[in-house]
């Protein structure tokens, strides 16, 4: 009884109590529940319209673009291999068709629009579409160059088959391009649809403008008369800066007239940069030199030539194959120097300023070689390098006593077509063994001949059937060293930037010594996310902690520390942030708004000034005798031109406008340009030779404002109404 006592007279105590665990608790969830939100915001690369881009879905996608890109480049006889800046390019390009394909989702959902399996097929039977353009370096119509539907439904239909014969016949370089052409098919089949959907809205849109046969006879007249003329201007440029003045009132005023214009759809800041690309010293360059000096002796010789190439750290590896000169078409210095060496010779070490390298190179052998061949292959499948040689060998013998090569090639279950074989398919640098040996013996079979190629990975029975344009090959090997700078040199530029930064800590400082120190403050207004400049301009890892440090951390008249940054480790960056809007709106004081509109409204007040110099003037005559103004002809002007006057040289719409109003021999009031105040006097008046086409002239006019109207609506769609958020910056 006593502790039910004691309970009931502490009961507002032990409520107390009670609420304020139950709101621990609750406050607990809540901020758990708000961290969760926040790690996901945080693994969010964009959103569009409230479809969120995941980083893992992102990394996916720019992935598998970074794969076509290389089997494209492989397609044109480029290397595969991507730089970090076409790395970095590419992501670009996988969020900006992201930000496209959602806005048109979007629409298109709310529209029922939608693309049919059949609008597909129909598409791929036409084969115009630009999304098919890299297949048909694959499946191509010999004749035509396009894409051919029925060379690409073969292969899907003999894709399993024909992977599974390459995996049998151990060719893995086969069997990845069979595989790498399949995801490039996966790959256009997705853009294909993407594509059409784009293009069925934009069609949709386009077609709900239509024009009448008032506005198709005036668009035709506008553009058929041609009209020439006497013009006086004086020029803004003739009026001095001084002689106008700009208050902040006046571009205030201004700021309301152009707002618009300063819509932003994702925060920015203002920030001026120091950026030290450090290169090599003299030094460095010497040391370099001395290196390539001494495998250039190597060469000389005799030594072991894939063996030097390997040991001096080219960027170009060497292939014991004759080569074309397309190979070398990235290397000018070296394609340029082939036909003027003799066989056995080494090219003396050399700068070359283009790639900025120090280079070396041995002409090895120069031969006449067809460009193509068309050849056809059976691949000999026993289970061992051996027996399969003697497959081959079996099968070669009766290729050679009458047997069908069709036949032969049934029964072994192989395709019994022939292909084209091209040296942009092949010419490569570094090539392995296995495929010189296959190609160099390829090469010295004979027109109508067959032979058996063989190594340890595999053996087959190879039938040329043709060779065409003799070219001239080339074998050679390229010495090429980039010219780096050594860690000295690096240290040296490090510690000068580090004491320059501990005496100057500010952006005042920055501003008035950056210059006397010999670095030069780059000022970026208006640096948003969706210019990605330093990722993509510099690179680095420490770039994106650059940007980051811009958006998420830094405040107004910050300077951040020295990142070391680049794609080759080359950049030393400082960032200070000298503006920071998160509004929707640039405000009237930042300094990129400031500039335009104080170049607006001095513009205005110029016109105005020569507007009152010339308020008299009534005739060409007239403005001539007014200072600063200067006169011309325009000839042969419609009004869909923009002409430029002599002395002015900017193009004005307003001209074109001025020349229609204004009836032959008459001379026209002063009307006022974007770099001048002008006065014109029509001289003459004529009419093309084009026939008026009513039906013809409505669809033209229609197409073409339903088109500009179309990237107007998507800019608007893009910036005002896709709810874009864009945090690339931070991965």
């Amino acid at each position: 009884m006593a502790a039910l006592q004691t309970i009931r007279s502490k009961g507002a105590l032990l409520v107390g109590v009670l609420g304020l665990a139950l709101f621990a608790f609750i406050a607990e969830e809540f901020f758990r529940s708000i961290e969760t939100t926040s790690n996901m915001e945080r693994s969010q690369v964009g959103e569009v319209y409230g479809e969120k881009l995941s980083v893992q879905d992102f990394q996916q996608l720019v992935e598998e673009q970074s794969e076509i890109t290389k089997l494209q480049r492989m397609l044109q006889g480029q290397d595969a291999n991507l730089t970090d800046q076409q790395t970095e390019q590419i992501r670009e390009q996988v969020w900006r068709q992201f930000v496209e394909q959602q806005i048109i989702k979007h629409e298109c959902d709310k529209l029922g629009l939608y693309v049919t399996d059949g609008e597909v097929q129909e598409a791929l039977r036409l084969g115009q579409a630009q999304s098919l353009q890299t297949l048909a370096g694959v499946f191509g119509n010999p004749q035509t160059g396009r894409f051919d539907l029925t060379q690409l439904q073969q292969f899907l239909k003999e894709y399993n088959k024909t992977l599974s014969q390459a995996q049998q016949a151990g060719n893995n370089e086969a069997v990845e391009q069979i595989q790498m052409i399949k995801r490039l098919w996966d790959f256009s089949e997705k853009k294909l649809r993407d594509e059409l959907l784009a293009n069925k809205f934009s069609m949709l849109f386009s077609m709900g403008f239509t024009s009448n046969p008032v506005a198709a006879q005036m668009n035709f007249n506008e553009r058929a008369t041609e009209r020439s003329a006497e013009v006086a201007a004086i020029p803004y440029a003739s009026i001095a800066d001084n002689d106008v003045k700009v208050t902040d009132d006046e571009i205030k005023a201004a700021y309301n007239d152009f707002k618009y214009r300063f819509y932003q759809p994702v925060p920015t800041r203002d920030i001026k940069l120091i950026d030290v690309n450090v290169v090599a010293s003299a030094a460095d360059r010497a040391e370099l030199m001395a290196k390539v000096q001494e495998f250039e002796k190597q060469l000389a010789e005799g030594g072991d030539v894939a063996n030097i190439v390997r040991t001096s750290n080219s960027s170009v590896l060497y292939t014991n194959l004759p080569l074309s000169k397309n190979a070398f078409q990235r290397m000018l210095d070296v394609s340029g120097s082939l036909d003027s060496m003799a066989v056995g010779s080494v090219k003396a070490t050399y700068y070359y300023a283009a790639d900025n390298t120090i280079n070396t190179l041995k002409l090895i052998g120069k031969t006449q070689a067809p460009d193509s061949i068309l050849y056809r292959q059976i691949a000999a499948t026993a289970a061992d390098p051996a027996a399969r040689k003697a497959q081959a060998d079996s099968i070669l013998k009766a290729l050679n006593a009458g047997a069908s090569f069709a036949e032969l090639a049934k029964k072994y279950n192989q395709r019994t077509d022939s292909v084209w074989l091209t040296s942009s398919q092949y010419e490569s640098f570094g090539m392995p063994d296995e495929s010189v040996h296959y190609l160099s013996s390829l090469f010295e079979i004979g027109k109508g001949s067959a032979q058996v190629i063989s190594n340890d990975m595999g053996a087959a029975v190879v039938q040329v059937l043709d060779r065409r344009k003799m070219v001239t090959k080339y074998n050679v090997a390229v010495i090429k060293c980039p010219l780096r700078f050594s860690k000295k040199t690096y240290e040296d530029e490090l510690g000068k930037l580090n004491r320059f930064l501990a005496q100057n800590k500010d952006v005042p400082s920055l501003e008035k010594n950056a210059a006397k120190s010999g670095y030069e403050l780059m000022d970026v207004p208006g640096y948003s996310p969706l210019n990605n400049l330093i990722p993509a301009r510099i690179g680095g890892a420490q770039s994106r902690e650059c940007a980051r440090w811009i958006f998420d951390e830094a405040e107004k008249g910050d300077v951040s520390k020295l990142y070391e940054c680049g794609r080759e480790s080359d950049h030393l960056l400082v960032a200070a942030v000298t503006g920071v809007c998160d509004d929707k709106y640039l405000p009237w004081d930042n300094a990129q708004v400031k500039e335009f509109l104080t170049a607006v409204v001095k513009q205005n007040k110029k016109a105005a000034k020569a507007k009152d110099m010339a308020k008299n003037a009534k005739s060409i005559a007239d403005m001539q005798k007014v200072k600063g103004a200067v006169t011309g002809s325009l000839t042969g002007q419609t009004f869909a031109s923009y002409p430029q006057l002599t002395g002015v040289n900017v193009p004005e719409p307003v001209l074109s406008a001025a020349l229609a109003k204004t009836g032959k021999g008459k001379t026209s009031g002063l009307v006022q340009g974007a770099g001048a105040v002008y006065m014109v006097k029509v001289t003459a008046e004529t009419k093309t030779q084009e026939k008026f086409d009513k039906a013809a002239e409505q669809q033209r006019l229609s197409q073409t404002i339903g088109q500009r109207s179309y990237e107007s609506a998507f800019i608007y769609l893009m910036t005002h109404m896709s709810k874009m958020k864009d945090h690339r910056y931070q991965f």
